[in-house]
């Protein structure tokens, strides 16, 4: 007899799935509330201190670093210039031909009367030759009119004696009178016929020395435009070599240039501001571009005391020792001037002016450490620091650097800034 198995009852598994995926439910719930509050109380926690750190900004006085002015004294002014020479010639020739010689190259040291080089003009000489030739013909020409001359005086002489005894016609006597004035022109012309060729041969003799061509003065030849051989035109420049010219055109300017650069000058435009305080005599100080470090003392030779209506400054000349040959023509050079305060005067940094549609003010912290804008007339202004003509009293409280966020009367906490250069 078989005995049948009961089958499994399946009726229980849903309420217990159900008690799992509740449980799911509450921790997943639990989690969330739990990483929620983890992010919002320090966020609440932030928010209450920034409300508080606004409250205490809101009440707390802005500090604002305060300097007080400083009386005018005096100041650095630099120019860029140029360094030239104190003498400079372009040596041109005055007699054309042919260059036969020439004696020295660009950087030989000439002395003054030294020659340079020597033209060939074969025209020149046979012209002085003729020349010569033609003064001789007309002394002789002269000397046969004084002969003239004194035949005719001595006939005129006969002539007279004969008349004072009645014994030689009126016209006879009136003849001879009228050959000795003939022969009186004639010797007056010889001579001047003997001056002129005298001066022709003088010309020509100049032409000649022009051949030889000689330093003006003692210096440096910087230049030199021509070889052995050039063909050269009187008064023309001439540029047949590779050498590069040192004229700013680039163009080629006569035989040779010859510079003296013992003594360097130096010609500096200054502004108008700053006119009234350059000097003949002054010192100043010059250091070229790359050795800043080292400059050379100088001082102003002349000014032009005038300014120069198109720029409104001053043309000052400055020369410049140079024994050493250290400095070089053509050097790019700061020109250093001490600049003296005129007037009464305070200098503030260029910081503290405040320059915007109510003019030009400082601020300034007065009593109970309350702001006031007060109105200043600016002088010259030297970069970090700036004079100030008027508005101050020397004794004033000044915020160094103001911001667009201070007002009128607004409390500050005034902190006293550190001095530096420039103001």
């Amino acid at each position: 007899m078989s005995v049948s198995t009961p089958a499994p009852d399946h009726r229980a598994t849903p309420p217990a799935r159900t008690r799992t995926m509740i449980l799911i439910g509450i921790g997943a719930l639990g989690l969330f509330l739990i990483l929620l509050a983890i992010g919002v109380v320090p966020r609440i926690r932030s928010q209450r201190d920034l409300a508080a750190a606004a409250r205490n900004v809101k009440d707390t006085p802005p500090a604002v670093y305060v300097i007080q002015p400083d009386a005018a004294a005096e100041a650095d002014l630099s120019l860029a210039a140029t360094t030239q020479a104190i003498r400079d010639a372009f040596i041109y020739a005055r007699s054309s031909g042919y260059l036969s010689k020439r004696h020295v190259d660009i950087g030989d040291n000439v002395a003054a009367g030294q020659l340079l080089a020597k033209i060939e003009s074969p025209e020149i000489a046979q012209q002085l030759r003729q020349a010569a030739a033609d003064l001789r013909q007309s002394e002789k020409n002269r000397d046969l009119q004084n002969a003239n001359l004194e035949l005719a005086r001595a006939t005129l002489g006969r002539y007279q004696a004969a008349d004072a005894e009645g014994a030689v016609a009126k016209q006879a006597l009136d003849q001879s009178v009228a050959a000795h004035r003939t022969a009186q022109a004639a010797v007056a012309a010889a001579d001047a016929n003997v001056e002129s060729n005298r001066a022709n041969v003088q010309r020509f003799q100049e032409l000649t020395s022009f051949q030889r061509v000689l330093a003006p003065f003692s210096g440096t030849v910087i230049q030199r435009n021509v070889d052995v051989g050039a063909l050269i035109t009187a008064g023309s420049p001439t540029n047949n070599t590779a050498v590069a010219p040192s004229s700013v055109t680039g163009a080629a300017n006569g035989l040779f240039e010859v510079a003296q650069i013992d003594t360097l000058r130096v010609f500096v435009n200054v502004p108008q501001a700053y006119a009234a305080n350059v000097t003949v005599g002054q010192p100043v100080q010059v250091a070229v571009r790359g050795r800043l470090t080292e400059p050379v003392t100088a001082k102003v030779a002349r000014t032009a005391r005038a300014l120069d209506p198109a720029t409104r400054t001053l043309l000052t000349e400055v020369d410049v020792p140079n024994e050493s040959h250290r400095l070089l023509p053509g050097m790019f050079v700061y020109v250093s001037f001490k600049i003296r305060p005129s007037g009464t005067r305070w200098r503030v940094p260029s910081t503290a002016v405040i320059i915007n549609a109510q003019g030009t003010r400082v601020a300034i912290v007065g009593p109970g450490n309350k702001l006031r804008f007060q109105e200043v007339t600016l002088g010259r202004d030297f970069g970090a620091s700036i004079d100030v003509q008027a508005g101050l009293q020397g004794n004033e409280t000044i915020v160094k650097q103001p911001t667009v966020s201070l007002q009128e009367g607004q409390v500050v906490t005034p902190i006293a800034s550190q001095k530096t250069p420039g103001g």
